[in-house]
């Protein structure tokens, strides 16, 4: 795929493009990430969950500013360069100070970044992921098909066994209303607009895929089977 098709997906939500990229992706960035880190003892296990990590920062910031990849040399060495501030900062946070350290970055400099303020996103971003884990289930699935999948309210009607789209966007306004209310429980705060929201959803519905990738990944199992699956989706 092309970088422009790379980012395009990413901004769509589009799922074979995002499978695309964990698995053109992925061993690229362990290798690099694991001789990067050599002597920090960081495993290939605390690598993978770094790997999904930084692909949820790549989904915020390119949706932010599409172009911030290009800036800092591709989809690619973003992602490397996303997933080595998180390894150092995690080594950190353990005590490590080794000579990982050190480490030059090519791109590092060029990174996007303010380590604070993403510290700081990243603490609402857990926090809002926990409101939405609470909600329940048929609010959780409605807001993803909306968010996510982008279906119109009469598919999604159609999909929950709802009368029509009118039932579909009431039920969405209630949704809306019942995660500001949990999260009003929890903290005090005006912030929890709709994209908030969707943000969230996105989250979610990226870390059910990439969960999906890893168990295949890590089970060894063919991946040739989805792939027909999904053009067999696309034909229908």
């Amino acid at each position: 795929m092309t970088e422009t098709e790379l980012l395009n997906g990413i901004i769509e939500n589009d799922e074979l493009v995002w499978r695309h990229i964990y698995r053109d992706m992925r061993q690229g960035f362990v290798s690099i990430i694991l001789q990067k880190f050599a002597l920090s003892g960081l495993r290939s296990l605390d690598i993978e969950d770094v790997f999904q990590e930084s692909l949820l920062v790549l989904m915020r910031k390119v949706k932010d500013d599409m172009l911030v990849a290009q800036r800092n040399g591709g989809v690619f060495s973003y992602l490397v360069t996303i997933g080595t501030f998180k390894v150092k900062n995690l080594l950190r946070k353990k005590g490590y100070h080794t000579a990982s350290d050190a480490v030059t970055i090519p791109d590092e400099g060029h990174y996007e970044c303010d380590t604070a303020v993403d510290e700081k996103q990243n603490t609402q971003d857990e926090f809002i992921d926990r409101v939405f884990d609470t909600m329940p289930a048929e609010c959780r699935q409605l807001l993803k098909l909306f968010y996510w999948e982008r279906k119109p309210m009469d598919d999604i009607a159609s999909i929950l066994g709802m009368r029509n789209a009118d039932s579909a966007k009431t039920k969405k306004s209630k949704c809306m209303n019942k995660f500001k209310d949990i999260a009003a429980q929890l903290v005090e705060s005006d912030e929890f607009a709709e994209d908030v929201v969707r943000a969230a959803v996105e989250r979610a519905a990226l870390k059910e895929l990439l969960e999906d990738e890893r168990f295949y990944a890590e089970n060894g199992i063919a991946m040739a089977a989805l792939d027909i699956d999904e053009d067999n989706k696309d034909k229908e």
